[in-house]
């Protein structure tokens, strides 16, 4: 695998997201958008503890403030994860190209990931991508006029925290070495075997990252 940067092809609509998903497409270890390595890592990037920052906001949201009211709807969003992971990946990491600005836009969101897999710093959202999701979502249970929407997000965070771990540990280890993992090593080594599939074998197929589910892929 090469450790240098991919020459991305010269834009055209028709082209690119066949390269990117091509199996004839050279994984690359590093993809780089800017010249700096400091606007690199701040625009693009995303260090592996991040998911681990949400703990600290989520603990103290829930020794300040549960009831079993509150409880029901961190439930909830927890639960409300799992559609939510098989249809960002579906229909908004795999949108369909059909300019060059949803072009720059796909390759930026996801794109990057398929051609630098092994790119740990890429494994995770970049905070400000992250951040603009959560307030999407936000937005969406406050239109529905929810009655605890930062319960909801509660719910929703602890589960992502749950979906990203897999999914470094997955991008970071071979099935064989998560395998090893006691308890839940068996589980894991499912879903790499599945998301390998999503990327080096049929990248519009197995959406789905933190579970399996038959009836979705």
């Amino acid at each position: 695998m090469s450790t240098s940067c991919p020459k991305i092809p010269t834009p055209h609509v028709d082209s690119i997201t066949e390269w990117i998903y091509s199996s004839k497409t050279e994984h690359v270890n590093e993809v780089r958008l800017y010249k700096t390595k400091f606007w690199n890592i701040l625009l693009t990037k995303s260090p592996p503890f991040l998911p681990l920052l949400f703990w600290p906001l989520i603990i103290y949201y829930l020794i300040i403030s549960l009831t079993f009211i509150r409880f029901y709807w961190i439930l909830i969003g927890f639960i409300l994860w799992f559609p939510i992971e098989y249809l960002f990946h579906r229909f908004l990491f795999h949108l369909p190209v059909i300019g060059y600005h949803s072009q720059k836009f796909h390759f930026f969101l996801h794109g990057i990931h398929h051609v630098a897999p092994n790119d740990l710093w890429h494994v995770f959202s970049p905070i400000h991508e992250l951040g603009i999701q959560a307030l999407i979502v936000w937005i969406i249970f406050k239109i529905f006029q929810l009655p605890d929407p930062n319960a909801l997000i509660s719910g929703l965070l602890i589960n992502y925290i749950r979906y990203d771990s897999i999914h470094y540990l997955i991008h970071a280890y071979s099935p064989a070495k998560i395998s090893k993992l006691p308890l839940i090593g068996n589980y894991l080594r499912k879903c790499s075997i599945h998301h390998r599939q999503h990327h080096f074998s049929n990248p519009r197929k197995h959406f789905t990252i933190s579970f399996i589910s038959s009836f979705l892929d």
